[in-house]
C-alpha cells in the first residue's frame, strides 16, 4: 500500500498545510536576498501537494516538483497547473536534465528516510541537481521536536476526521505516528485511509558532516522563522533547543 495515499493527500492538505505556507515565505525571502539577481527556476523536493511550490510559482519561479507519492503529485498538478514540471522519484536517488539555482525540501526529508546512507544518497543527489554556485536550503526535526510524536489527538473539520496516534522510542532513535481517518469524496461520501509515518531521530552534527563531505562548500544552520540569521547554537545544542532546524547550504 502507497504510504502517502489518496485520503492521507487530502487530509495533509486540510490539515498540514500551514507550515509549508511559512515556509515557502521564508524560502522565498532567503533567495531574494543571497540571490537578488539569481535565475528564478527551483527544484522543490519532497513537493508533497504543492503547497510551497504554489507560492514560489506565484512568485514567478518555474517550478519542477518531486515526490514519491503518485496521490500527492496528482493534487499538486491541480494546485500547479501544466506550467509546473512534476516528476514521481524517490529523494534519495534522482537526477534531473539540468542543474538548478535553488533547491528546497520541506517537512523533514532526512527523517523519513532511515538511516545515513540514505540520507547521504539525498545530500548528493541534490548536490547533482544544483548547479554551482547554487543554494539548497531543508529543514530537520530535531530530537526536541520529534518528542512531540509522543500525542493521542483527533481532528475533525466538516470534511475529514483524523485519528493521529504516535509514540517516539528514543534509546531506538525513531518514532512513528499512525493517522486514520475518514475525507469527504466529491460526491459527499466518506473514503476511509490510514498510513503510518516512521521519523528517525538525525545527529545534527553527522548531518552538517555529511554536507561536507558531499561537496557543499558553506552551511549553516538557521531557525525556520528566519533563514537569513545563523544560529550561533552548536548542533547539539539546537536539538535540545529547537523543534525544527534549517540547513541552508552553498554549492
Amino acid at each position: 500500500m502507497e504510504q502517502y495515499a489518496e485520503g492521507f493527500a487530502q487530509a495533509y492538505d486540510e490539515h498540514w498545510s500551514p507550515y509549508p505556507t511559512r515556509a515557502a515565505e521564508q524560502l522565498l525571502r532567503l533567495h531574494r536576498t543571497l540571490d537578488p539577481d539569481g535565475e528564478r527556476r527551483v527544484l522543490d523536493i519532497g513537493c508533497g501537494t504543492g503547497i510551497a511550490a504554489a507560492q514560489l510559482q506565484q512568485a514567478g519561479y518555474q517550478v519542477t516538483g518531486l515526490d514519491v507519492s503518485a496521490a500527492m503529485l496528482r493534487r499538486a498538478r491541480h494546485r500547479l497547473g501544466e506550467q509546473a514540471a512534476l516528476m514521481q522519484a524517490d529523494a534519495a536517488d534522482f537526477t534531473v536534465p539540468e542543474p538548478f539555482p535553488l533547491a528546497i525540501s520541506t517537512y523533514d526529508i532526512p527523517n523519513h528516510l532511515g538511516t545515513l546512507d540514505r540520507i547521504g544518497s539525498y545530500l548528493k543527489s541534490v548536490y547533482r541537481a544544483v548547479r554551482p554556485g547554487g543554494l539548497f536550503a531543508f529543514d530537520v526535526a530535531t530530537r526536541k521536536g520529534l518528542l512531540g510524536v509522543n500525542a493521542i489527538q483527533i481532528r475533525e473539520t466538516d470534511e475529514s476526521i483524523l485519528l493521529y496516534r504516535g509514540a517516539l522510542n528514543e534509546e531506538a532513535g525513531y518514532g512513528f505516528y499512525r493517522i486514520s481517518g475518514v475525507v469527504r469524496a466529491a460526491d459527499g461520501r466518506y473514503d476511509r485511509f490510514e498510513t503510518t509515518i516512521t521519523n528517525h531521530i538525525v545527529p545534527l552534527d553527522r548531518l552538517a558532516a555529511t554536507l561536507k563531505q558531499v561537496g557543499w562548500r558553506e552551511t549553516y544552520l538557521a531557525a525556520p522563522a528566519d533563514l537569513l540569521t545563523p544560529l550561533t547554537d552548536t548542533p547539539m545544542v539546537a536539538d535540545e533547543r529547537l523543534p525544527r532546524v534549517y540547513f541552508v547550504s552553498r554549492r
